[in-house]
Protein backbone atom coordinates (compact mmCIF):
# COMPACT_ATOMS: atom_id res chain seq x y z
CA UNK A 1 0.00 0.00 0.00
CA UNK A 2 1.14 3.56 -0.60
CA UNK A 3 0.98 6.38 1.91
CA UNK A 4 -2.74 7.07 1.45
CA UNK A 5 -3.62 3.42 1.98
CA UNK A 6 -4.42 2.53 -1.65
CA UNK A 7 -2.68 0.00 -3.87
CA UNK A 8 0.22 1.42 -5.91
CA UNK A 9 -0.28 2.00 -9.63
CA UNK A 10 1.20 -0.44 -12.14
CA UNK A 11 4.20 1.86 -12.99
CA UNK A 12 4.80 2.36 -9.26
CA UNK A 13 4.54 -1.40 -8.77
CA UNK A 14 7.14 -2.03 -11.46
CA UNK A 15 9.48 0.55 -9.97
CA UNK A 16 9.24 -0.94 -6.49
CA UNK A 17 9.67 -4.49 -7.76
CA UNK A 18 12.73 -3.43 -9.77
CA UNK A 19 14.42 -2.67 -6.46
CA UNK A 20 14.73 -6.46 -6.09
CA UNK A 21 17.84 -6.92 -8.21
CA UNK A 22 17.38 -9.70 -10.76
CA UNK A 23 13.60 -9.56 -10.95
CA UNK A 24 12.27 -9.24 -14.51
CA UNK A 25 8.96 -8.98 -16.32
CA UNK A 26 8.93 -12.80 -16.56
CA UNK A 27 8.83 -13.04 -12.77
CA UNK A 28 5.89 -10.65 -12.68
CA UNK A 29 4.08 -12.74 -15.31
CA UNK A 30 4.60 -15.86 -13.20
CA UNK A 31 3.42 -14.05 -10.09
CA UNK A 32 0.30 -12.97 -11.94
CA UNK A 33 -0.32 -16.55 -13.04
CA UNK A 34 0.19 -17.98 -9.56
CA UNK A 35 -1.93 -15.23 -8.05
CA UNK A 36 -1.10 -12.44 -5.65
CA UNK A 37 -4.35 -10.73 -4.70
CA UNK A 38 -3.76 -7.41 -2.99
CA UNK A 39 -0.07 -7.46 -3.89
CA UNK A 40 0.14 -7.18 -7.67
CA UNK A 41 -2.62 -5.20 -9.43
CA UNK A 42 -5.33 -7.28 -11.08
CA UNK A 43 -4.44 -10.81 -9.92
CA UNK A 44 -5.95 -13.47 -7.66
CA UNK A 45 -5.07 -15.22 -4.37
CA UNK A 46 -1.54 -15.10 -2.92
CA UNK A 47 1.18 -17.73 -3.15
CA UNK A 48 3.87 -17.97 -0.46
CA UNK A 49 6.90 -18.64 -2.59
CA UNK A 50 10.12 -16.84 -1.71
CA UNK A 51 9.94 -14.42 -4.62
CA UNK A 52 6.34 -13.53 -3.84
CA UNK A 53 7.29 -12.90 -0.23
CA UNK A 54 10.03 -10.52 -1.35
CA UNK A 55 7.63 -8.83 -3.75
CA UNK A 56 5.02 -8.46 -1.02
CA UNK A 57 7.62 -6.97 1.31
CA UNK A 58 8.87 -4.37 -1.17
CA UNK A 59 5.37 -3.37 -2.28
CA UNK A 60 4.21 -2.78 1.28
CA UNK A 61 7.45 -1.22 2.53
CA UNK A 62 7.47 2.52 3.40
CA UNK A 63 11.25 2.42 2.94
CA UNK A 64 10.84 1.10 -0.63
CA UNK A 65 8.29 3.82 -1.36
CA UNK A 66 10.72 6.46 -0.12
CA UNK A 67 13.55 4.98 -2.19
CA UNK A 68 11.40 5.04 -5.33
CA UNK A 69 10.48 8.66 -4.62
CA UNK A 70 14.18 9.52 -4.23
CA UNK A 71 14.96 7.79 -7.54
CA UNK A 72 12.21 9.77 -9.27
CA UNK A 73 13.52 13.04 -7.86
CA UNK A 74 17.10 12.24 -8.87
CA UNK A 75 16.06 11.29 -12.40
CA UNK A 76 14.02 14.48 -12.76
CA UNK A 77 16.96 16.53 -11.52
CA UNK A 78 19.48 14.87 -13.86
CA UNK A 79 17.25 14.56 -16.93
CA UNK A 80 17.05 10.76 -16.83
CA UNK A 81 13.92 9.15 -18.27
CA UNK A 82 12.27 6.25 -16.40
CA UNK A 83 10.72 3.71 -18.77
CA UNK A 84 8.62 1.04 -17.06
CA UNK A 85 7.70 -2.12 -18.97
CA UNK A 86 4.25 -0.70 -19.81
CA UNK A 87 5.51 2.77 -20.88
CA UNK A 88 5.23 3.94 -24.54
CA UNK A 89 8.96 4.75 -24.77
CA UNK A 90 10.06 1.28 -23.65
CA UNK A 91 11.76 -0.36 -26.69
CA UNK A 92 9.28 -2.72 -28.33
CA UNK A 93 11.98 -5.27 -29.22
CA UNK A 94 12.81 -5.78 -25.52
CA UNK A 95 9.24 -6.71 -24.61
CA UNK A 96 9.58 -9.90 -26.67
CA UNK A 97 12.80 -11.31 -25.18
CA UNK A 98 13.09 -13.75 -22.26
CA UNK A 99 13.50 -11.91 -18.95
CA UNK A 100 12.99 -8.33 -20.14
CA UNK A 101 13.86 -5.62 -17.60
CA UNK A 102 10.92 -4.24 -15.64
CA UNK A 103 12.40 -0.74 -15.81
CA UNK A 104 14.89 1.02 -18.06
CA UNK A 105 16.64 4.26 -17.18
CA UNK A 106 17.62 6.39 -20.17
CA UNK A 107 19.97 9.34 -20.50
CA UNK A 108 19.96 11.03 -23.89
CA UNK A 109 17.37 10.75 -26.64
CA UNK A 110 14.69 8.15 -27.38
CA UNK A 111 15.81 4.76 -28.63
CA UNK A 112 15.29 4.54 -32.42
CA UNK A 113 13.31 1.34 -32.88
CA UNK A 114 14.67 0.30 -36.30
CA UNK A 115 17.14 -0.74 -37.47
CA UNK A 116 19.69 -1.51 -34.75
CA UNK A 117 22.69 -3.82 -34.67
CA UNK A 118 25.03 -4.69 -31.80
CA UNK A 119 28.83 -4.81 -32.10
CA UNK A 120 30.70 -6.43 -29.19
CA UNK A 121 34.06 -8.04 -28.55
CA UNK A 122 37.29 -8.19 -26.61
CA UNK A 123 38.28 -5.51 -24.12
CA UNK A 124 41.89 -5.97 -25.27
CA UNK A 125 41.68 -6.35 -29.05
CA UNK A 126 44.47 -6.24 -31.60
CA UNK A 127 44.91 -2.89 -33.40
CA UNK A 128 43.54 -4.47 -36.59
CA UNK A 129 40.47 -5.77 -34.78
CA UNK A 130 39.79 -2.38 -33.21
CA UNK A 131 40.21 -0.60 -36.55
CA UNK A 132 37.91 -2.99 -38.38
CA UNK A 133 35.21 -2.69 -35.71
CA UNK A 134 35.43 1.10 -35.94
CA UNK A 135 35.20 1.08 -39.73
CA UNK A 136 32.35 -1.45 -39.85
CA UNK A 137 30.41 0.52 -37.27
CA UNK A 138 30.96 3.73 -39.23
CA UNK A 139 29.68 2.18 -42.44
CA UNK A 140 26.59 0.79 -40.72
CA UNK A 141 25.85 4.01 -38.85
CA UNK A 142 26.41 6.07 -41.98
CA UNK A 143 23.78 3.93 -43.71
CA UNK A 144 21.15 4.53 -41.04
CA UNK A 145 21.75 1.74 -38.52
CA UNK A 146 21.86 2.45 -34.80
CA UNK A 147 24.94 0.76 -33.33
CA UNK A 148 24.41 -0.77 -29.88
CA UNK A 149 27.25 -1.76 -27.55
CA UNK A 150 28.31 -1.71 -23.91
CA UNK A 151 30.76 1.25 -23.70
CA UNK A 152 33.47 -1.10 -22.41
CA UNK A 153 37.13 -0.82 -23.34
CA UNK A 154 38.30 -2.22 -26.66
CA UNK A 155 35.79 -3.29 -29.32
CA UNK A 156 32.79 -1.67 -27.59
CA UNK A 157 34.49 1.72 -27.54
CA UNK A 158 35.62 1.32 -31.16
CA UNK A 159 32.03 0.54 -32.20
CA UNK A 160 30.69 3.67 -30.52
CA UNK A 161 33.52 5.78 -31.95
CA UNK A 162 32.93 4.50 -35.46
CA UNK A 163 29.24 5.35 -35.33
CA UNK A 164 29.95 8.80 -33.90
CA UNK A 165 32.64 9.48 -36.49
CA UNK A 166 30.12 8.74 -39.24
CA UNK A 167 27.63 11.17 -37.76
CA UNK A 168 25.30 8.29 -36.89
CA UNK A 169 23.42 7.13 -33.81
CA UNK A 170 24.78 4.84 -31.12
CA UNK A 171 23.38 3.46 -27.86
CA UNK A 172 25.35 2.24 -24.84
CA UNK A 173 23.88 -0.27 -22.38
CA UNK A 174 25.59 -0.19 -18.99
CA UNK A 175 26.03 -2.59 -16.09
CA UNK A 176 25.74 0.34 -13.69
CA UNK A 177 23.66 3.52 -13.37
CA UNK A 178 23.42 5.70 -16.48
CA UNK A 179 25.04 8.53 -14.49
CA UNK A 180 28.08 6.44 -13.56
CA UNK A 181 31.07 6.71 -15.91
CA UNK A 182 32.61 3.26 -16.31
CA UNK A 183 35.31 2.67 -17.25
CA UNK A 184 36.43 6.02 -15.80
CA UNK A 185 38.38 7.05 -18.89
CA UNK A 186 35.21 6.98 -21.04
CA UNK A 187 33.74 10.21 -19.71
CA UNK A 188 34.23 12.06 -23.00
CA UNK A 189 32.92 9.09 -24.99
CA UNK A 190 29.78 9.05 -22.85
CA UNK A 191 29.21 12.76 -23.53
CA UNK A 192 29.50 12.18 -27.26
CA UNK A 193 27.10 9.23 -27.14
CA UNK A 194 24.54 11.36 -25.31
CA UNK A 195 24.83 13.96 -28.07
CA UNK A 196 23.64 11.59 -30.80
CA UNK A 197 22.08 8.61 -29.07
CA UNK A 198 21.36 7.29 -25.60
CA UNK A 199 22.77 5.53 -22.54
CA UNK A 200 20.51 2.83 -21.05
CA UNK A 201 20.53 0.70 -17.90
CA UNK A 202 18.10 -1.39 -15.89
CA UNK A 203 19.84 -0.19 -12.71
CA UNK A 204 18.85 3.02 -10.90
CA UNK A 205 21.11 6.08 -11.04
CA UNK A 206 24.08 5.79 -8.72
CA UNK A 207 24.31 1.98 -9.02
CA UNK A 208 27.97 1.00 -9.07
CA UNK A 209 29.45 -1.47 -11.57
CA UNK A 210 29.71 -5.00 -10.17
CA UNK A 211 30.88 -8.13 -12.04
CA UNK A 212 27.50 -9.89 -11.95
CA UNK A 213 25.72 -6.93 -13.56
CA UNK A 214 27.58 -7.06 -16.86
CA UNK A 215 26.37 -10.51 -18.01
CA UNK A 216 22.84 -9.40 -17.10
CA UNK A 217 23.09 -6.24 -19.22
CA UNK A 218 24.29 -8.25 -22.24
CA UNK A 219 20.78 -9.62 -22.84
CA UNK A 220 19.62 -6.01 -23.29
CA UNK A 221 22.40 -5.27 -25.80
CA UNK A 222 21.29 -8.20 -27.96
CA UNK A 223 17.59 -7.71 -27.27
CA UNK A 224 17.61 -4.18 -28.67
CA UNK A 225 19.21 -5.33 -31.92
CA UNK A 226 18.31 -7.29 -35.04
CA UNK A 227 21.62 -9.09 -34.74
CA UNK A 228 24.90 -9.20 -32.85
CA UNK A 229 28.31 -8.87 -34.51
CA UNK A 230 31.13 -10.44 -32.48
CA UNK A 231 34.63 -9.15 -33.18
CA UNK A 232 37.74 -10.66 -31.58
CA UNK A 233 36.30 -12.62 -28.67
CA UNK A 234 38.63 -14.91 -26.71
CA UNK A 235 37.32 -18.16 -25.27
CA UNK A 236 36.28 -16.49 -22.01
CA UNK A 237 34.52 -13.32 -23.09
CA UNK A 238 31.42 -11.34 -22.23
CA UNK A 239 30.84 -11.05 -25.98
CA UNK A 240 30.14 -14.79 -26.07
CA UNK A 241 27.50 -14.30 -23.37
CA UNK A 242 25.90 -11.67 -25.59
CA UNK A 243 25.99 -14.07 -28.55
CA UNK A 244 24.35 -16.79 -26.48
CA UNK A 245 21.64 -14.36 -25.37
CA UNK A 246 21.09 -13.36 -29.00
CA UNK A 247 20.51 -16.97 -30.01
CA UNK A 248 18.04 -17.47 -27.16
CA UNK A 249 16.21 -14.34 -28.31
CA UNK A 250 16.05 -15.47 -31.94
CA UNK A 251 18.54 -12.83 -33.10
CA UNK A 252 21.16 -13.37 -35.79
CA UNK A 253 24.79 -13.86 -34.69
CA UNK A 254 27.54 -12.67 -37.03
CA UNK A 255 31.28 -12.98 -36.47
CA UNK A 256 34.30 -11.15 -37.86
CA UNK A 257 36.71 -13.96 -38.79
CA UNK A 258 40.01 -13.80 -36.95
CA UNK A 259 43.54 -15.08 -37.28
CA UNK A 260 43.51 -18.69 -36.04
CA UNK A 261 46.90 -18.14 -34.37
CA UNK A 262 45.54 -15.40 -32.07
CA UNK A 263 44.01 -16.27 -28.71
CA UNK A 264 42.06 -12.99 -29.09
CA UNK A 265 39.80 -14.65 -31.66
CA UNK A 266 39.53 -18.22 -30.36
CA UNK A 267 36.01 -17.68 -29.04
CA UNK A 268 34.69 -15.82 -32.06
CA UNK A 269 36.20 -18.34 -34.48
CA UNK A 270 34.49 -21.11 -32.52
CA UNK A 271 31.17 -19.37 -33.14
CA UNK A 272 31.93 -19.53 -36.86
CA UNK A 273 32.56 -23.27 -36.63
CA UNK A 274 29.23 -23.61 -34.86
CA UNK A 275 27.40 -21.91 -37.72
CA UNK A 276 27.54 -18.16 -37.13
CA UNK A 277 27.46 -15.94 -40.22
CA UNK A 278 30.80 -14.38 -41.27
CA UNK A 279 30.80 -10.57 -41.21
CA UNK A 280 33.53 -9.27 -43.51
CA UNK A 281 31.73 -6.10 -44.63
CA UNK A 282 28.68 -3.94 -44.03
CA UNK A 283 27.03 -5.72 -46.95
CA UNK A 284 27.43 -9.06 -45.17
CA UNK A 285 25.57 -7.58 -42.21
CA UNK A 286 22.84 -6.08 -44.37
CA UNK A 287 22.34 -9.35 -46.22
CA UNK A 288 22.18 -11.45 -43.05
CA UNK A 289 19.76 -9.11 -41.32
CA UNK A 290 17.44 -8.72 -44.27
CA UNK A 291 18.16 -5.07 -44.99
CA UNK A 292 19.31 -5.32 -48.61
CA UNK A 293 22.67 -4.07 -49.81
CA UNK A 294 24.57 -0.82 -49.60
CA UNK A 295 24.82 1.30 -52.70
CA UNK A 296 28.22 2.72 -53.60
CA UNK A 297 27.56 6.23 -54.92
CA UNK A 298 30.07 6.29 -57.78
CA UNK A 299 29.29 9.86 -58.82
CA UNK A 300 29.67 11.05 -55.23
CA UNK A 301 32.98 9.17 -54.98
CA UNK A 302 34.25 11.07 -58.00
CA UNK A 303 33.20 14.40 -56.50
CA UNK A 304 34.87 13.53 -53.21
CA UNK A 305 38.11 12.64 -55.00
CA UNK A 306 38.16 16.05 -56.63
CA UNK A 307 38.10 17.72 -53.18
CA UNK A 308 40.86 15.51 -51.77
CA UNK A 309 43.79 16.89 -53.72
CA UNK A 310 44.66 18.19 -50.25
CA UNK A 311 43.89 16.64 -46.88
CA UNK A 312 40.40 17.41 -45.66
CA UNK A 313 38.17 16.27 -42.82
CA UNK A 314 34.90 14.53 -43.72
CA UNK A 315 32.92 17.45 -42.30
CA UNK A 316 34.76 19.87 -44.58
CA UNK A 317 34.02 17.66 -47.62
CA UNK A 318 30.37 17.57 -46.57
CA UNK A 319 30.21 21.37 -46.53
CA UNK A 320 32.09 21.80 -49.83
CA UNK A 321 29.82 19.35 -51.67
CA UNK A 322 26.58 20.25 -49.82
CA UNK A 323 26.08 16.53 -49.11
CA UNK A 324 24.95 15.19 -45.70
CA UNK A 325 27.85 14.08 -43.52
CA UNK A 326 26.41 10.56 -43.12
CA UNK A 327 26.48 10.05 -46.91
CA UNK A 328 30.02 11.41 -47.16
CA UNK A 329 31.25 9.13 -44.34
CA UNK A 330 29.59 6.05 -45.83
CA UNK A 331 31.15 6.77 -49.22
CA UNK A 332 34.60 7.45 -47.71
CA UNK A 333 34.42 4.09 -45.94
CA UNK A 334 33.82 2.26 -49.23
CA UNK A 335 36.52 4.31 -50.94
CA UNK A 336 39.03 3.50 -48.20
CA UNK A 337 38.36 -0.23 -48.59
CA UNK A 338 38.81 0.19 -52.36
CA UNK A 339 42.13 2.00 -51.71
CA UNK A 340 40.89 5.15 -53.44
CA UNK A 341 41.56 7.30 -50.36
CA UNK A 342 43.50 6.97 -47.15
CA UNK A 343 42.74 8.31 -43.70
CA UNK A 344 45.62 10.12 -42.03
CA UNK A 345 46.34 11.41 -38.53
CA UNK A 346 43.54 13.45 -37.00
CA UNK A 347 40.84 11.83 -39.14
CA UNK A 348 41.81 13.71 -42.33
CA UNK A 349 41.37 12.05 -45.73
CA UNK A 350 43.47 12.32 -48.88
CA UNK A 351 43.16 10.56 -52.20
CA UNK A 352 45.81 8.09 -53.26
CA UNK A 353 48.51 9.45 -55.56
CA UNK A 354 47.50 7.12 -58.37
CA UNK A 355 43.84 6.49 -58.98
CA UNK A 356 43.20 2.76 -59.17
CA UNK A 357 41.23 1.10 -61.91
CA UNK A 358 38.06 -0.91 -61.20
CA UNK A 359 38.43 -2.86 -57.99
CA UNK A 360 36.98 -6.39 -57.79
CA UNK A 361 33.98 -6.42 -55.50
CA UNK A 362 33.39 -2.66 -55.75
CA UNK A 363 30.23 -2.06 -57.80
CA UNK A 364 29.84 0.47 -60.56
CA UNK A 365 27.71 3.57 -60.10
CA UNK A 366 24.11 2.74 -59.20
CA UNK A 367 24.78 -0.97 -58.61
CA UNK A 368 23.50 -2.60 -55.39
CA UNK A 369 25.45 -5.20 -53.49
CA UNK A 370 24.20 -7.81 -51.11
CA UNK A 371 21.06 -9.86 -51.52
Amino acid sequence: MDRNGSAPSIPETFLRLSLIEGITADHVRRLRTSGAHGILPGVGSPSRRALLSRAEAVLSSPQAARRVEAIRERCAREGIAILTFDAPGYPAALREIPSPPLVLYRAGGPFPEEPAVAIVGSRAPTPAGRDFARQLSGELAGSGWTVVSGMARGIDAAAHEGALGAGGSTVAVLGCGVDVVYPPEHGELRKRILGSGAVLSEYPPGTLPMPHRFPARNRIVSGLSRGVIVAEAPERSGALITARAALEQGREVLVVPGNPWFAHTAGSNRLLREGATPACSANDVAGALGAGGFRTPGRLAGRILETLSVERAAAEVSVLLAVPLQEVMACLGEMEVAKMVEMRAGGYYKRKTERPGPTPGVPAEGEWRGR
